[in-house]
């Protein structure tokens, strides 16, 4: 199977092939309009939705991609794939898919991480009534940023430099924590998490609304890149606690040294030139989705971080960094059709999602055993017919890794 004609350049290409895909499968689908914002074209911007299995099957496997805008440009092909290379037919008795296309469909058609509002989607889960606490280095960190709208060489040099100062000042994984945590108080800031509720948030409950209550648990798939980690491998993150029965659940479907904590952080820092543990984290949309769902499902999985190769750790922190500002960048001018917008789209694009086709064809590989191992699991979840207190019993899934 030739893999890379799965990826596609725009988003508007990756929501024709989905929905084309979905619809050829024979899957309910549905489409949610944005109320205020287009495409570059002119055309409306949805996010879609794909029903695959009875309504009120005892496991829906709930498989998103674009939380985090361009990052769809993997996640859909993996959901593409999925698709079409006959993973769904027949599904195992008691579970339905749900997949969620282009979760942020602004951030995917503009190449920005970010929504129109600036805001990160995977940070917006939050109480807004007790709001977390801002790190105090963040107000140092904000006042580094270049003007929202605009970009080029020598501010991108004059911030990394001010930024230099300040790991020099309190070290680099303190830097790194303040940036990548979530923030609520600087709106033009990296890490923004909002101060409401985001369209594409309330989309996503009522998508969670329409599952039947008669499930009761849901396999949590939410596809993201691009994580340097130099290994021929995604990275999970599993957003479950270690200490409790859904962990042990997700372990048995993902192996337990892909979930095991030391081990993602080994990857995760070596991907992101990190030094020091995994950041902490505020407003993640799976931890959101637990509480939203609480009365009636519980909920087991992560993320799943496409990869790529090794770079030197100063390279890989320059590019990280320089990702996130032109994700602030495109949110503030919406420019992607001048010729610097254009050099600087096609720049994004190959951060986000390469388009070299070995790497393409390796990881989609990669996403069709991973998608399995979650299928295989949420069958074998099904078929214990317990509650979400219960260690599974079973030790090891047996799933093909070729079809």
């Amino acid at each position: 199977m030739t893999r890379s004609k799965f990826f596609t350049m725009t988003y508007d290409e990756a929501r024709k092939m989905f929905l084309k895909a979905a619809e050829k499968l024979g899957a309910v689908t549905q489409s949610y309009a944005h109320p205020s914002e287009c495409a570059p074209n002119g055309d409306v911007l949805t996010v879609d939705t794909a029903w695959v299995g009875p309504r009120d099957a005892d496991v829906v496997l709930l498989c998103i991609s674009g939380t985090h805008g361009p990052e769809g440009f993997c996640g859909s092909a993996a959901q593409i794939q999925s698709l079409q290379d006959g993973s769904l037919t027949p599904l195992p008795k008691g579970v339905a898919v749900l997949m969620v296309h282009a979760l942020n469909p602004f951030g995917f058609a503009y190449m920005t991480r970010y929504n129109e509002n600036n805001v990160d989607l995977n940070r917006n889960w939050v109480d807004f009534n007790t709001l977390p606490k801002v790190p105090a280095l963040y107000d140092e960190l904000y006042a580094c940023l270049p003007p929202a709208d605009q970009f080029d060489e020598s501010l991108f040099k004059e911030t990394v430099n001010r930024f230099a100062e300040l790991v020099q000042k309190y070290g680099g994984f303190a830097v790194e924590n303040a940036l990548s945590a979530g923030q609520y108080l600087w709106p033009e800031g990296l890490g923004y998490g909002g101060c409401k509720s985001e369209w594409s948030s309330l989309v996503m409950q009522k998508i969670l609304s329409n599952i039947d209550k008669k499930t009761r648990h849901i396999a949590y798939l939410d596809w993201h890149s691009l994580v340097r980690s130099g290994m021929d491998d995604m990275v999970y993150l599993c957003f479950n606690q270690p200490d409790d029965a859904l962990f042990e659940r997700c372990k048995m479907w993902w192996g337990a040294d892909n979930v095991d904590p030391a081990c993602v952080a080994k990857k995760w820092n070596a991907g992101l030139g990190r030094a020091g543990g995994r950041p902490s984290r505020h407003g993640i949309m799976m931890w959101g989705i637990q509480k939203y769902v609480a009365a009636n499902q519980d909920v087991v999985g992560g993320v799943i971080e496409f990869t790529d190769a090794l770079l030197d750790p100063l390279q890989q922190k320059l590019m990280n960094l320089r990702a996130m500002l032109l994700s602030r960048y495109f949110v503030h001018t919406r420019d992607i059709s001048s010729r610097k917008g254009r050099i600087l789209y096609d720049e994004s694009r190959e951060l986000w999602c390469p388009t070299c086709k070995d790497w393409q064809e390796k990881s989609l590989a990669h996403a069709h055993v991973i998608f399995a191992k979650t299928l295989a699991g949420a069958a074998s979840w099904a078929a214990e017919n317990t509650h979400n207190n219960t260690v599974p019993k079973l030790t090891k899934l047996k799933v093909d890794d070729e079809k």
